[in-house]
């Protein structure tokens, strides 16, 4: 099944695994939002993760 986060500002990480949707919001937040890339963690997003069909 696959995994996906939606930011608020419209993008969405989608992966087979919790790792791989983890890397790209870091990637995301790090270049799209970096006032928030010290603060958001590894754990915090696979909290956001939700699984779609």
């Amino acid at each position: 099944m696959t995994r996906q986060v939606r930011c608020e500002c419209g993008f969405v990480a989608r992966g087979d695994t919790d790792e791989a949707v983890i890397e790209l919001v870091l990637r995301h937040v790090a270049t799209e939002h970096p006032d928030l890339a010290e603060t958001e963690t590894a754990d915090d997003i696979r909290g956001w993760i939700e699984l779609v069909p």
